[in-house]
């Protein structure tokens, strides 16, 4: 195992994973990535409910079991018509409680989340951890704040 899982199962660290791409995979179209423009995402929300049907990681799945859904959320950007979906997939899949998802207007407000958890857990910013798929986000709260920042690929091998 390596260092930087153990310092995430560490129960004294919590672990804040994104949704899409990182908690569900990220395959919603026919033989493509995406169900449709990204202008278009919304009213295909309303009309297709794509996270009923999203499939969960079963690496992140296995991780989150070994440590405890105490200690995880996950926090994704959502419109209003996006959120019920991603919460409902999120405490099917994986077990976390509804007030573990949290859901964002914007990909930057992570960080503020990521500091207001921290400091509502009494912990420094070294014991929150953000795992994402995005790498302009991992820089982001690499460069706002003292969180740890992992990107998905670092569970791709866990528990095998």
């Amino acid at each position: 195992m390596t260092k930087l899982m153990e310092y995430l199962l560490d129960p004294r660290t919590a672990v804040v994973f994104d949704i899409d791409g990182v908690l569900a995979v990220y395959e919603f179209g026919d033989l493509c990535h995406s169900a449709c423009p990204d202008e278009d995402w919304e009213d295909y929300v309303r009309t297709h409910d794509p996270y009923a049907s999203s499939r969960p990681v079963p690496q992140i799945q296995r991780f989150v079991q070994d440590k405890g859904t105490g200690r995880v959320w996950a926090c994704s950007q959502a419109s209003d018509v996006e959120a019920p979906g991603k919460r409902a997939f999120v405490t099917r899949c994986y077990g976390l409680a509804p007030s573990h998802v949290v859901t964002v207007a914007q990909k930057a407000e992570k960080v503020e989340f990521l500091r207001q958890l921290a400091g509502e857990l009494g912990v420094p910013e070294s014991r929150v951890a953000l795992v994402e798929d995005t790498v302009k986000t991992l820089d982001l709260v690499d460069q706002e704040t003292g969180c740890v920042t992992v990107h998905v690929s670092s569970f791709f091998d866990y528990g095998m």
